[in-house]
């Protein structure tokens, strides 16, 4: 049993998760030089950071609640479908200065062919250029992605839904459709203000 905190009461852990954090891992048996004889393998338990109770989130953000809270959102205006953690998806904070990603998904990472280091903290529009284009405001972009713009632009500032078809460039210069839904979601209890991105490729 694991404490559980003040309350003093042990954490109840499911058969699965006593087990994976009990797991041992065995090391290879010694052979001494000049003798036929070895030493068995011993077991050695190794700490486990992604089992672990608490430990989940590498991130830091629940990204399995803004997917629960996505799918429960009061009058959903957009049909979403299915959702797991396989889909291309950016988190926004509407808290920061330019409405910076401060998280991506691996379905995202895979579609545009960019890393994290080279996602995080950048608003969204770096995916309206190709890399290779010196991005300065209000350049870079195709005539054919303004009014898709100003479509995202007034749902998150009236804090409405919108899918819209838009041109974006992966990280190898390949133009690509990217059907974007936008869906802010309302401030949690931390303050924290996001609005969720999902993409797909037409």
């Amino acid at each position: 049993m694991i404490p559980s905190g003040p309350s003093d009461l042990p954490l109840q852990l499911n058969p699965w998760e006593d087990h994976a954090l009990g797991y041992e891992f065995p090391t290879q048996p010694t052979t001494h030089v000049g003798s036929s004889n070895s030493s068995p393998a011993t077991w050695i338990q190794l700490p486990d950071p992604m089992i672990y109770p608490g430990i989940y989130s590498a991130s830091g953000i629940d990204v399995m609640g803004i997917l629960l809270r996505l799918v429960s959102r009061p009058n959903p205006c957009i049909e979403l479908g299915p959702l797991d953690c396989s889909v291309s998806l950016t988190l926004c904070d509407l808290n920061l200065p330019d409405t910076p990603i401060v998280y991506a998904s691996p379905g995202f990472y895979e579609l545009t062919g960019y890393s994290a280091t080279e996602t995080i903290g950048r608003n969204c529009r770096f995916l309206q250029s190709p890399p290779y284009v010196h991005q300065t405001a209000g350049s870079g972009r195709v005539s054919e992605s303004a009014e898709p713009i100003t479509k995202m632009r007034r749902a998150i500032r009236a804090n409405k839904e919108v899918r819209v078809e838009i041109a974006n460039y992966k990280r190898n210069g390949t133009r690509f459709t990217n059907i974007v839904t936008i869906l802010p979601l309302l401030p949690d209890a931390d303050g924290h203000h996001y609005v969720v991105g999902l993409q797909a490729e037409a």
